[in-house]
Parts: C-alpha cells; sequence; structure tokens
C-alpha cells in the first residue's frame, strides 16, 4: 500500500490510499495522532483498503458520486506520513561513496544524530532558509517507520518491526553544523523547522522492495546532484534496526539510512553554485517509493548568528 496523509483545511489529520498514480482514496480511521500507524495495526488494513481502491475504480468517471472520498494528489495538502515521532534517528557517514568525497574512514558502528519531530514538513512544504545561515545542504535518505515497539531485536527479525517506508531529505546547515561538531555535537545545524522534508508516501514493505537495493536520486531545479542506490550502505536497514532497538524504540519512530555522495559541501572546485539558494525545487526520488519535492524559502528580516 501507498498511504498518504493529508489534509484538505488546517487541523485535519486525515489518511488515504493511492489509487494509481496521481489519485488516492480516503480511508476511515479512528481519530488518532498517528493516523497511518493506526489502519496498519488493523488485521484487515490491506483488504479493507484494497475495498477502497476497487469501490473507487468502479464509479462511473462522470458521477458526482465518483468524486466522494476522490482526491487528486495535487488538490491536497500532503503531510508527512508520520506526525510525531518519539524519535528520528539520522545516520552519519553509512554511504561508501559519501565517505570517500569527505575523506572519512570507515564507522565501526553506526554513528548517528536526532532530529526533532518539530523538523518535519510534508511533500511540496516549503524548505525555509533560516536567515542565519550560510550554507545550506542536501541528502537525500531512505526512511524506515518503525511499526511495533521493539527491544534488543535481533537483525534476522528487524523487518518484521518495520511499518512501511518513505523518502527523506537530511537539509542541513554546513557552517553551523561543522562549527558545532568542532565541539563533536550536531544539533542546531540539523533541527531548523522544515529541515525534515519527508513523504508524500509510507509504503508498506510488500511493495517498497528489498530496502538495501533501491535507486535514489535527488535534483535541484531539474539537475541531477545524487544519484546512487542503498546498496551503497555500510549498515544495512536491519542492522541499523538491529542497532539502535538496544535504547528502544517505539511505533512512528523513524531511522534513516544516511545519504550517498554528491552534496554540495564537498563539491570542487567551488561548492557555491551547488548550495541550495532561494528559489531552488528540490526532487528526492527513491525507487519503488516515489518522488518527495520541496521549495527553498528564504525567511526575511536581518539576524545576529553566533557562529
Amino acid at each position: 500500500m501507498r498511504l498518504v496523509r493529508f489534509q484538505q483545511k488546517p487541523s485535519e489529520n486525515r489518511i488515504g490510499v493511492m489509487i494509481d498514480p496521481v489519485r488516492l482514496v480516503e480511508l476511515s480511521v479512528a481519530k488518532n495522532s498517528e493516523p497511518i500507524l493506526d489502519f496498519l495495526q488493523d488485521p484487515k488494513s490491506e483488504a479493507k483498503a484494497n475495498q477502497a481502491v476497487e469501490a473507487a475504480r468502479k464509479q462511473p468517471a462522470d458521477s458526482e458520486k465518483s468524486q466522494k472520498g476522490v482526491f487528486n494528489l495535487d488538490k491536497v495538502t500532503v503531510l508527512p506520513p508520520i506526525a510525531r515521532p518519539t524519535k528520528i534517528i539520522c545516520m552519519g557517514g553509512n554511504f561508501s561513496d559519501h565517505l570517500q568525497e569527505g575523506s572519512t574512514s570507515l564507522p565501526p558502528f553506526p554513528i548517528s544524530f536526532l532530529k526533532s519531530p518539530t523538523s518535519l514538513v510534508g511533500h511540496r512544504a516549503p524548505v525555509f532558509y533560516p536567515r542565519r545561515v550560510k550554507l545550506l545542504d542536501y541528502e537525500v535518505e531512505l526512511a524506515a517507520i518503525i511499526g511495533k515497539k521493539c527491544k534488543e531485536v535481533s537483525r534476522k527479525n528487524a523487518l518484521d518491526h518495520v511499518a512501511g517506508f518513505s523518502v527523506f531529505n537530511d537539509i542541513s546547515a554546513r557552517d553551523i553544523q561543522f562549527a558545532e561538531m568542532k565541539r563533536g555535537f550536531c544539533n542546531l545545524g540539523k533541527n531548523f523547522a522544515s529541515f525534515a522534508p519527508m513523504g508524500p508516501f509510507l509504503v508498506t514493505p510488500d511493495q517498497a522492495g528489498n530496502p538495501d537495493n533501491l535507486g535514489m536520486e535527488l535534483r535541484v531545479n531539474g539537475q541531477t546532484r545524487q544519484f546512487s542506490s542503498t546498496k551503497n550502505m555500510v549498515f544495512k536497514i536491519r542492522q541499523l534496526i538491529e542497532f539502535f532497538s538496544s535504547m528502544s524504540l517505539e511505533p512512528g519512530d523513524i531511522i534513516t539510512s544516511g545519504t550517498p555522495s554528491g552534496v554540495a559541501i564537498y563539491r570542487k572546485p567551488d561548492k557555491t553554485p551547488f548550495l541550495l539558494h532561494p528559489g531552488d525545487m528540490i526532487e528526492s526520488k527513491i525507487e519503488n517509493l516515489g518522488r518527495l519535492q520541496n521549495t527553498v524559502v528564504a525567511e526575511t528580516g536581518p539576524v545576529k548568528s553566533a557562529f
């Protein structure tokens, strides 16, 4: 299933399942802060989704009834699949090609940082360029969404705890990030509002394919900047879930894959043309999971930076 969390009016929290590449049909679920996870906990969720899709497809195209509960993806506000995860665990340096471009050695174990739930935005939402930031960058990543609470899960059974997968973009303020890393930390540079675009869908494992062998691409204004595959991950998704489940994982928690090579900050001889600027349109794509689109928007007014 390709599930979508959406709204037509502010404060709505509705979900649907895609009928085809451009249309979705709304699903009925109990009111819940995480309706996609609530829906997936129903053992009959797949049957209910298939029934809703089949009913929508059978309705005559010229019937007014055929439009009830059926929406064009471009006509609704698409929200991140998960509203308020307790944790967004992001990998650092988990692609061999990215490590090479940054002249970094292979890590002995998964190295991570946390993103705040307040940084999440959805498909077509603006990415705000903070006033104090000088070097804004992109990172296409695979997001694995936990569906079942787990602790000390085995690598063999790790994927049994995954609700689905989505496209993720780890937006980064490199000037602030690198200033923080000189002191051994990474926080603000990754956590401004809108620095975690995610979506458009949560794709269930049966349709996502092998998470360790999915093509990845990121374009800025139509120009390919990153082109790789999750097969180049140092630590695979099963390993990441096994490793991070030692801290306990909750339904809705997100673990991202890290990013491949092609980020702006390591472009030579001049990174400036590759950094993000107001007006840039970013497309993040992962095989079987769809395309996440966001536009960079400038914040206005001067601000004094501490960095």
